[in-house]
């Protein structure tokens, strides 16, 4: 429970973890296609969003060798999604474990968003916090994990409301 930071939605949540994290300058790794709002969130703290092309041979996702690759001195944090926004592919518990290893290794700090955890078909969801490692952090939306949309939250304040 000391680890649970509760906040106003998962993009509050982003902010604050950036917020923390960043100074002018310092870089987030993030995957291209990915979440258009990310790389702006880096950009309210003055960091750089360097966006990283993937396919469908990585899977939609970052890898090690991509962390390899582009890992700069000015990289501070790699920020990963599973299941991945837009294309909704999952990263497995060793693909997280093989990512925290290299981004820690590098003095780095990994973000995972699992906004969209449990919104699975055929496969078990899992959490990044599986992985057991101290310096994950995790973004989750207590909204989509429960399916409940805006328009949902309008009719049940209504109800209650007795309107």
């Amino acid at each position: 429970p000391e680890r649970i930071i509760v906040t106003p939605g998962a993009s509050g949540a982003l902010q604050l973890v950036l917020g923390a994290m960043l100074n002018p300058g310092d870089e987030v790794l993030m995957t291209d296609p990915g979440y258009p709002c990310n790389r702006h969130f880096v950009r309210l703290f003055e960091g750089k969003a360097t966006t990283i092309p993937v396919d469908a041979s990585s899977r939609y996702q970052l890898t090690v060798e991509h962390i390899q690759q582009h890992w700069s001195k000015a990289s501070k944090a790699v920020l990963l999604a599973s299941p991945a926004n837009p294309t909704g592919t999952l990263l497995t518990s060793n693909d997280i474990a093989a990512l925290y290893q290299a981004i820690s290794q590098r003095g780095g700090q990994l973000i995972v968003d699992e906004i969209y955890q449990g919104l699975t078909y055929g496969v078990s969801d899992m959490t990044a916090l599986t992985v057991n490692m101290e310096n994950i952090w995790v973004i989750n939306s207590f909204s989509k994990y429960f399916g409940i949309t805006k328009s949902s939250l309008t009719r049940r304040a209504t109800i209650l409301n007795g309107s």
